[in-house]
């Protein structure tokens, strides 16, 4: 049997974390996206935060042989192996935080089935008893909004159901 990929949106602290540690969850995600198992989408606005968020001087000093060069190498093997969303209309807010709003609407408009993160506020939306929440739950109960390491043991278990 055929196994068709995952359509899904990594959260810009994923892709910080894949090149901070490419053996970690995060980076294993990464890999499941160059190899083309997994379908990743990303935004222009996407592709500015990490750009932003990787010449940090706390990032920086995490990795002092980071340059300018690497991180626009890094960017560029994003956009490479990514499906690039030139518009991303809004069609949900999230007023807790509305920078987290184009990640929730990119993942909307591609009809992605997760959304890959560590942020508390996308990951609350799974949970959440507040009005938010239960909307979100109810109007995309497709997309599922999960940590790496989940979505990795989401993947292997769909392996083992394919496997006679």
């Amino acid at each position: 049997m055929v196994r068709l990929p995952t359509f899904a949106v990594f959260d810009c602290n994923i892709f910080v974390q894949a090149l901070l540690n490419p053996t970690g969850s995060a980076g294993k995600c990464f890999d499941l996206a160059n190899d083309g198992r997994v379908v990743s989408f990303t935004s222009a606005a996407t592709i500015r935060e990490v750009r932003d968020v990787m010449l940090r001087p706390y990032i920086l000093s995490r990795l002092p042989e980071l340059t300018s060069v690497q991180v626009e190498a890094f960017v560029s093997e994003i956009i490479y192996i990514s499906q690039l969303v030139e518009k991303v209309p809004p069609r949900f807010r999230l007023d807790r935080d509305p920078d987290d709003e184009i990640i929730i609407n990119l993942a909307i408009e591609c009809d992605a089935e997760y959304i890959v993160t560590w942020d508390k506020d996308l990951l609350d939306l799974m949970t959440g008893f507040d009005q938010t929440s239960k909307d979100f739950r109810q109007q995309y109960r497709r997309l599922k909004i999960v940590r790496p390491s989940d979505f990795l043991q989401i993947l292997a278990e769909q392996d083992l159901s394919l496997k006679p």
